[in-house]
């Protein structure tokens, strides 16, 4: 379980599946992309949720 979060703190996709039991490799990326559309002005171009490849995903400020 994830309690907090910070900024520019890198999450891995293993971390945020952590509660889950998925046998989805890709579904926490489906899960960022609809987050995405609901809060950035530019899904395509996002600036609240960053995308670190090979490590995860990072809540910028």
């Amino acid at each position: 379980m994830i309690t907090s979060v910070n900024p520019k703190q890198i999450l891995s996709r293993e971390q945020l599946l952590k509660e889950r039991d998925s046998g989805f490799d890709r579904c926490i990326d489906v899960r960022i992309s609809r987050i995405r559309k609901k809060l950035e002005a530019d899904p395509s171009n996002p600036r609240l949720i960053k995308t670190v490849y090979g490590a995860g995903y990072m809540l910028t400020t």
